[in-house]
């Protein structure tokens, strides 16, 4: 039985932290990128901001040691970056347990993060983790979730965006809401939700209708 947590981790020395802070903005994570060396990496994005403001955050902040423009516009940008941590054990145990990140955010005073773990025990030795590196790990919201056979290949982001898609009335003619409107209700960005919506569909046909056909 998995289980997703909503969760915060409070220091205000966590990585982009202080980018937040000074822009007075948060930071949507939106992947989080697995490498061989001890230097995790991610990919965010900003909206609102300028782009010549937050490169000269990025590059007063000591805990990123590179950074590369996805997409730059005051309207939303996508940054790579690789960062130098104290906290790159944390990264680590999250990345190589059997976890599913569904979304983070980084704030003056933290990150706010939504994980799904295989089990107990994985959420417990990651908050272990945590503490040993003297941050606060506040969970908010928990809840178990069965493996069974009606989650016809879907992901926990993939059918939380499904859900919301419908419930807003994304599905239905005339639309009742767009992927604006969806991004703001899962913060996050609006090419996150449309891939988890395609990839959600793909699934959801591959195992219902196309399933009868092979």
């Amino acid at each position: 039985m998995s289980v997703i947590c909503e969760f915060e981790l409070q220091s205000a020395d966590m990585p982009l932290c202080a980018v937040a802070a000074e822009l007075d903005t948060r930071l949507i994570v939106d992947t989080v990128v697995s490498g061989t060396t001890a230097e995790p990496a991610l990919v965010f994005s900003a909206t609102g901001v300028e782009p010549d403001a937050l490169e000269s955050a990025l590059l007063g902040d000591e805990s990123v040691v590179e950074f590369v423009a996805m997409d730059s516009a005051i309207v939303e940008s996508r940054y790579r970056v690789v960062l130098d941590t104290d906290y790159v054990e944390m990264y680590t145990q999250l990345v190589d347990r059997q976890t599913y990140p569904m979304g983070a955010l980084v704030t003056e005073h933290g990150w706010k993060v939504s994980t799904q773990f295989a089990d107990r025990a994985d959420l417990e030795a990651f908050r272990d983790t945590c503490q040993a590196s003297s941050v606060t790990f506040r969970p908010h919201r928990l809840c178990e979730t069965e493996h069974g056979g009606d989650d016809y290949g879907l992901t926990a982001p993939q059918r939380e965006a499904l859900l919301a898609a419908h419930r807003l009335g994304y599905f239905a003619v005339p639309r009742g809401a767009d992927l604006t409107e969806l991004s703001a209700e899962l913060d996050a960005t609006t090419s996150a939700i449309s891939e988890r919506l395609r990839r959600g569909t793909d699934q959801l046909i591959d195992h219902t209708i196309a399933s009868s056909e092979q």
